[in-house]
């Protein structure tokens, strides 16, 4: 039965419906129906018995029984309730509901919040977006009983955010096994400024300690920053920073900066680092930096978490400045390498500014082509015996032209013309100039036979030969005078022919017929007329296609060798890579053997011995010494609803652990080996 309510409501405010015809629209719509239906006109109630189904907007309300009481609009439902409002729903044994308001209270209530549920003695509603319970649990896990839960007797829960509870108890299989005075569990799909889970922990570097005590902020859809905090006993606070922001093509990249200054040694340490790639920058230019400034090279090394770092022996920051005017691309350009001779003292090279400019390719008289390309650069030297500077700029071209003789030789010679300035030479005369010049010219071709050979799935193969030789010719110019500056040539005195053979062998194999390459050989060397000598043979011998089937997914083979050609000394290394899949077992390997017999292996791969087991692994084995160099693996177990996750890595003589039980809906939350450390010292 469908009936509507504002007759029963005209009639209790004592209207008549006659006079006024307009009085229909001004109210909302209730349906309802049960198997059994109570009309009390003096208190205004329609009581529902049996199967009761109650909709009003948005709103659906089914329960065994219920009151709706028409003046103060409440909805009263006994049995089994369910409340439906849009996306959001509810389920108890009693619901009080104020349909104005849209406020709920449901006693012994269950409702589903984003990946988790939540079930409490009473549960109220309170708007669109929050919902408080009071002796509440929360749980991401579908069973029933639930694996586990957070139990709160004060609970409030910010739909499409986090839950705030205080104070907690986490229970596993219906066992208490921590708790703490308040907690906050994030439950947002969605990007959402807000605090983040933090890590307690002990450990022998650090002491007690707090890391990760973080505030996220969502500046845009296309921005956030991260503000964070870690505190540790033995070291002191160190707060850090990170923005990421996207907004491509404009600009796209990262900062992120920490500083500490340690209780204990009493050093001050921090890390800088800036990344950015815009293509459409200021005036039509593009921008690009990667940037990185270390207190000391050991800083990163020290305080990571859970994997051990090599240090770091250079750290290199550039940013680049570019913009095409008229065919001519500009670029100004920043480096900065530093090397570190030992943890304390380090080489600083800068080049401030490096400024290049090259022209659109031209050709001169329908046969040359050439452009233009400058540099203007200014390096900077720093060290514990002072500073250094040096600056030059050039202009340089190189002509170049192919031409083709009967179809057969393509000969490609080629110019490198250089006029170049500086603010000083060695001997420290004011703007000394120079000019050089080189030349080299290349002949080559490409022969080709086609062998009808029909096995092994094999349908014909093409036997490619490539020959080259190239003449290099250098004046012996004097330049020893002047500094070396990056973009600008050296010409060192050269008089060299140099010789080339490459062969590729293709083949169609299968009745797709599909090309794949079987083998590629190339050889070189070259003979010096300066000095009368042939230089070191060098050559490649390549086999890059698979011949076995499945689980092999990968085998190829490149052997290197030199040789002398005088006293036959020579030299060669052999590396395979092969690869090996199936369901519960894959690995990878890469193995390089030389003659001085210096053999590797790295590996990796993984093993799922089980639905629920897996474990992956990886190193690098060294025969020489007879053990593993570095390597990792790591255990996983899915455990319904949680994971259990083990890792240890050992790099050098370096070595770190991580142990971790997790929730796979909410991964920050976590017992790890430092939180058991904590509670165990």
């Amino acid at each position: 039965m469908t009936l509507f309510f504002y007759l029963i409501l005209a009639q209790g405010q004592g209207l008549d419906i006659k006079q006024d015809t307009s009085l229909v629209q001004t109210f909302e719509v209730v349906k309802y129906r049960a198997k059994k239906i109570i009309y009390d006109i003096e208190k205004s109630i329609i009581i529902l018995k049996d199967s009761s189904i109650i909709t009003y907007q948005d709103i659906r309300l089914t329960s065994d029984s219920a009151y709706y009481y028409i003046e103060s609009n409440i909805l009263e439902a006994f049995g089994t309730c369910d409340l439906r409002q849009s996306q959001d729903s509810i389920k108890g044994d009693y619901l009080r509901y104020n349909i104005e308001s849209r406020k709920a209270m449901m006693s012994h209530g269950i409702t589903q919040i984003d990946k988790g549920f939540l079930d409490g003695k009473e549960i109220y509603w309170i708007d669109e977006n929050t919902v408080n319970a009071y002796s509440g649990k929360y749980t991401t896990c579908s069973d029933t009983p639930p694996h586990y839960y957070f139990y709160s007797p004060k609970m409030k829960v910010y739909l499409g955010d986090m839950v705030i509870a205080r104070p907690i108890v986490l229970f596993i299989h219906g066992i208490p096994v921590m708790a703490a005075p308040f907690w906050f569990v994030p439950i947002s799909s969605k990007r959402k400024s807000g605090l983040l889970p933090f890590k307690i922990g002990n450990s022998r570097d650090f002491g007690k300690y707090i890391r990760g005590l973080a505030y996220y902020i969502v500046i845009s859809d296309y921005a956030d920053i991260t503000l964070q905090l870690d505190a540790m006993e033995k070291k002191g606070v160190m707060p850090r920073v990170e923005g990421v922001w996207d907004f491509s093509p404009f600009s796209k990249g990262s900062i992120y900066g920490s500083y500490i200054r340690e209780t204990d040694s009493k050093r001050e340490r921090f890390t800088i680092q800036a990344r950015n790639n815009s293509t459409y920058f200021l005036f039509g230019s593009s921008f690009n930096c990667d940037i990185k400034y270390l207190s000391d090279n050991t800083y990163q090394r020290e305080y990571a978490d859970t994997t051990p770092l090599w240090l770091e022996q250079e750290i290199i920051s550039q940013a680049t400045l570019s913009r095409s005017i008229k065919g001519y691309k500009n670029s100004f350009s920043y480096e900065r390498i530093e090397k570190f001779v030992d943890t304390t003292t380090s080489t600083v090279t800068e080049k401030l500014p490096f400024y290049t400019i090259s022209g659109p390719s031209k050709m001169l008289f329908s046969l040359i082509n050439y452009s233009l390309a400058g540099h203007v650069n200014r390096r900077r030297t720093s060290d514990s015996l002072g500073t250094n500077d040096v600056t030059g700029a050039n202009v340089q071209t190189a002509p170049s032209m192919q031409q083709n003789i009967f179809n057969l030789l393509t000969v490609s010679p080629r110019m490198n013309l250089d006029l170049a300035v500086f603010d000083e030479d060695t001997a420290g005369n004011s703007m000394p100039m120079r000019f050089g010049y080189s030349f080299e010219t290349t002949a080559s071709t490409n022969l080709y036979r086609v062998f009808s050979i029909r096995m092994f799935g094999i349908s014909g193969i093409l036997h490619k030969i490539s020959p080259g030789v190239t003449y290099s010719y250098t004046p012996d110019f004097d330049f020893g005078g002047f500094p070396k500056v990056s973009g600008i040539s050296g010409f060192n005195k050269t008089n060299r022919l140099s010789f080339g053979l490459g062969q590729v062998f293709e083949a169609k194999i299968g009745e797709k017929q599909v090309k794949k390459t079987l083998a590629k050989f190339h050889i070189n060397s070259s003979y010096n007329l300066l000095t009368d000598s042939l230089s070191t043979i060098n050559s490649v011998l390549e086999f890059p296609y698979n011949p076995f089937p499945n689980p092999i997914t990968n085998f190829a083979t490149q052997v290197r060798g030199s040789v002398n050609p005088y006293d036959t000394e020579y030299n060669y290394s052999v590396t395979n890579v092969a690869a090996l899949k199936t369901d519960f077992f894959s690995i990878s390997l890469n193995q390089s053997y030389a003659k001085d017999g210096q053999y590797q292996i790295w590996f990796t791969g993984k093993i799922k011995p089980t639905r629920n087991w897996s474990m992956t692994y990886s190193g690098r084995y060294d025969w020489d010494e007879k053990r593993l160099i570095d390597y990792s693996f790591g255990l996983n177990r899915n455990m319904h609803c949680w994971e259990a996750v083990f890792n240890f890595t050992q790099l050098g003589e370096i070595w770190r652990y991580d142990f971790k039980i997790r929730i796979k809906e909410i991964p920050d939350v976590e017992i790890g080996k430092g939180l058991l450390g904590y509670f165990l010292e």
